[in-house]
């Protein structure tokens, strides 16, 4: 997720776990509180070795740095998810008080709440509902998403993320 306002999100499923970070560019936790960046104390302590790589791949590098205000992981068979030992006081933040809302709370509604405030314009909430639950996007989806939309665009991207897109030019 990039909110295209600084914030962004990225989930990693790994044999070896699950790698989770965020990044909220206006919480007390940003890299750029200081002049040469670093991260929020303990931040990345304990990242086991087998999930570690992504914190230095280049898809989540920006100008060099990982720039993450925070980090969880799980690695497959643990019994929880785990973070560094990082300490806030009472009016410090991270921000995953906001960053995570639309994922925690995984409904086509919620989506469509936030799509209609980030882009000004309506979503149809069946369009939303039928790709949350798989279903090939078609022709009448797309619309549903965006009426002056390519499909053809769309359904080349759909298909790079290994959902379907339904077979029937006409659909």
């Amino acid at each position: 997720m990039d909110n295209c306002s600084g914030d962004r999100w990225s989930i990693v499923f790994d044999p070896a776990g699950v790698f989770l970070h965020g990044f909220d560019h206006e919480c007390d936790a940003t890299p750029w509180r200081e002049d040469e960046r670093v991260h929020w104390p303990g931040l990345l302590d304990g990242l086991p070795a087998s999930l570690a790589h992504y914190a230095t791949a280049p898809e989540f590098q920006f100008e060099g740095f990982f720039d993450a205000t925070v980090c969880v992981w799980r690695e497959t068979g643990a019994d929880a998810w785990q973070c560094g030992p990082v300490k806030f006081a009472a009016d410090e933040s991270d921000g995953t008080e906001w960053l995570f809302d639309l994922l925690a709370d995984g409904s086509p509604e919620a989506y469509v709440r936030y799509a209609e405030e980030y882009w000004g314009r309506t979503v149809g909430i069946e369009a939303v509902r039928d790709l949350m639950t798989g279903a090939p996007l078609t022709r009448r989806t797309a619309a549903g998403l965006s009426p002056t939309g390519n499909f053809e665009i769309m359904a080349k991207h759909v298909r790079a993320l290994g959902h379907p897109v339904h077979p029937c030019p006409g659909q």
